[in-house]
């Protein structure tokens, strides 16, 4: 531990040697280590406070805002990256190396843990708090703004008109009450089937039971995602591609909400948007 404090020190006295133009912005130099965090960083904080983004920030299937992203520095979350690049807040999560956190609260560095919350309403207390802390309070204000207005025209449209619908991903896993992906359901004015159900949290659905009883609607996720270390057996099984090629299907990015944020909305557009290209509803026999 002793030399790693070392290395830390060591690491803080480098801060000379970043380029003067980080300096100029309004804000504190700020990074991010996690691809939540990154959304966060591009959207609040000035161009020249950004000194690093996580390594999945540029990844087109998990970064909502990875087209931003390529232009800035991206590197593995630690303290002494953190501390070389003189960075004043690091934007991190619940699941981030909580030592290497410490140490960074440790030198003066101010952390954000941006929590998993589940409601729009408080995202926006989220969205605040980071704002806050990269010294753009009017820009979390406006970013609010902005969201509440487009969950407005969101949930008046009422797209989902209380269709009953199954979220999927890849390997069967699903969300029922108190998760983000039913709180978008909800705002698009779908009827959450695994809600309806009497589940609650992140659960899932085995094959038989999709098979035997398929939902009206599917809404799903990360399915066309490259990333091969997903599960994937439910989704690929015969079964459930049968199945599912007859179940009128909304797929919603997967960058839209593979955690929750600020963009979510766009999760909601986007899960609204699909269920108006459907055709009306309807329920003939379904059958196995």
């Amino acid at each position: 531990m002793r030399r790693l404090i070392l290395r830390l020190m060591a690491a803080c006295l480098l801060t000379a040697a970043v380029p003067v133009g980080m300096a100029v912005a309004a804000g504190p130099l700020a990074a991010s280590a996690t691809v939540c965090g990154d959304q966060y960083l591009l959207a609040l904080a000035d161009p020249g406070q950004i000194a690093a983004l996580s390594p999945q920030a540029a990844d087109p299937w998990l970064s909502l805002m990875a087209g931003e992203a390529v232009s800035f520095r991206r590197v593995r979350p630690s303290a002494e990256a953190y501390l070389s690049l003189g960075v004043g807040v690091v934007l991190a999560n619940g699941w981030s190396d909580h030592k290497t956190l410490e140490l960074l609260e440790r030198f003066g560095v101010r952390v954000v843990r941006i929590p998993l919350v589940e409601r729009f309403e408080d995202i926006e207390a989220v969205t605040a708090t980071v704002a806050e802390a990269l010294g753009h309070p009017e820009r979390g204000a406006a970013l609010n703004g902005a969201v509440r207005r487009r969950l407005a025209a969101v949930r008046v449209e009422n797209a989902g008109a209380g269709r009953p619908a199954l979220y999927l991903r890849p390997g069967g896993g699903s969300a029922a009450a108190g998760t983000f992906v039913d709180e978008v359901m909800t705002a698009a004015g779908l009827t959450n089937r695994a809600t309806a159900e009497g589940r609650s949290g992140w659960t899932g659905y085995d094959l038989e039971r999709f098979v035997l009883n398929p939902p009206e609607l599917l809404v799903t996720s990360f399915f066309e995602s490259p990333d091969r270390s997903l599960r994937r057996a439910f989704g690929e099984h015969p079964a459930f591609l049968r199945r599912a090629s007859t179940t009128p299907t909304v797929a919603v990015p997967g960058k839209s909400w593979v955690c929750s944020g600020w963009f979510l909305i766009e999760a909601a557009e986007a899960l609204a948007g699909g269920l108006r290209r459907l055709p009306p509803s309807s329920s003939p026999d379904r059958g196995p």
